[in-house]
């Protein structure tokens, strides 16, 4: 089996991510020395993946003349929406209706701002016994104290409903999707235009379409400012207890972590103070408690957590 294209999925408009989601596009937020993007479409080749599309709206701009910058975006086509955002439904009919594509072959969705990171040869072993699926969903364990929705699912693991996290019972843990999704362009009904992704792609209702359950295999979400922090100071945590995990080795390999400004003692990076990240290249920041500096200099001496962009500050709440 093999996975002919990729989307990913960049071309939300970054809300969950404040004011400075407002200036720096999600998809371009760093983790470390590399920008989710980038990141992303590394991933998607070592998993053996050369058509590689990405979906552009919300600061498409932004995002294109950055991806212009980098040679990790060479031969990756950019499906631009306009006048308007297609949701991910229409996103995904947008690239099977190419001319090279013509809704042929498989197509694997990542969202810009969560992965799951497993080796070519696991992820095809997962994958296998869905190849004829319609549309198979990847899903996790989480709680939904963290704000997750869940998937109910049948005892023949396909997907019935999705239940919002509101009406969710307070500990106990849930199947939620994770926003990763595999797709046989094949068998896609031809839907011009905006749709959603569980109507037009993945219609639960009408069609079998199974959840894979990824066991054993760690998801890493920074897709909100709370969940960007968390995940970030994970992966130094992670890097003390266990410096040979595979996601943080592929980050290594990929050069978006080095290695060389972990501070295991304060569990910071490029910084000698306390829970620090520090993302200018230029200058170590020295006092400072509890931030993460994307771009500029922090400011701040409490132990209030936060995250600065040039002159926006967010508040990790």
């Amino acid at each position: 089996m093999r996975i002919d294209h990729c989307l990913i999925l960049a071309a939300g408009f970054g809300t969950r991510m404040g004011a400075i989601g407002q200036k720096l596009p999600k998809v371009l937020w760093p983790v470390f020395e590399k920008s989710l993007l980038e990141l992303q479409v590394a991933y998607a080749r070592s998993l053996g993946i050369d058509k590689i599309y990405i979906n552009l709206h919300h600061m498409g701009e932004e995002i294109e003349n950055f991806c212009k910058t980098r040679s990790a975006f060479d031969g990756v086509k950019f499906l631009w929406e306009k006048p308007e955002i297609l949701d991910i439904g229409g996103a995904v009919h947008n690239l099977a209706s190419q001319p090279e594509v013509k809704y042929r072959g498989k197509l694997l969705i990542l969202n810009a701002d969560q992965f799951f990171y497993l080796k070519k040869d696991d992820f095809y072993k997962i994958l296998e016994p869905y190849q004829k699926s319609a549309a198979a969903l990847f899903s996790y364990w989480v709680n939904p104290a963290l704000g997750y929705n869940a998937l109910e699912i049948d005892d023949k693991r396909l997907v019935k409903n999705i239940i919002k996290n509101k009406d969710l019972p307070a500990g106990k843990m849930v199947e939620t999707y994770t926003g990763i999704s595999y797709v046989d362009l094949a068998q896609l009904e031809k839907i011009p235009g905006v749709s959603p992704f569980f109507e037009s792609v993945c219609p639960f209702t009408k069609k079998d379409i199974p959840a894979i359950r990824l066991d054993n295999v760690d998801y890493w979400d920074f897709g909100t400012i709370k969940r960007y922090w968390e995940t970030t100071h994970l992966i130094l945590q992670t890097y003390r207890m266990k410096s040979t995990h595979p996601f943080l080795r592929f980050l290594v390999e990929e050069r978006a972590l080095k290695t060389w400004k972990i501070n295991l003692q304060e569990l910071s990076y490029h910084a000698k103070s306390p829970r620090v990240v520090n993302l200018n290249p230029d200058e170590e920041a020295r006092e400072l408690n509890a931030g993460i500096i994307l771009k500029g200099q922090g400011a701040h001496k409490d132990a209030r957590p936060l995250i600065w962009w040039n002159e926006l500050t967010e508040e990790v709440k």
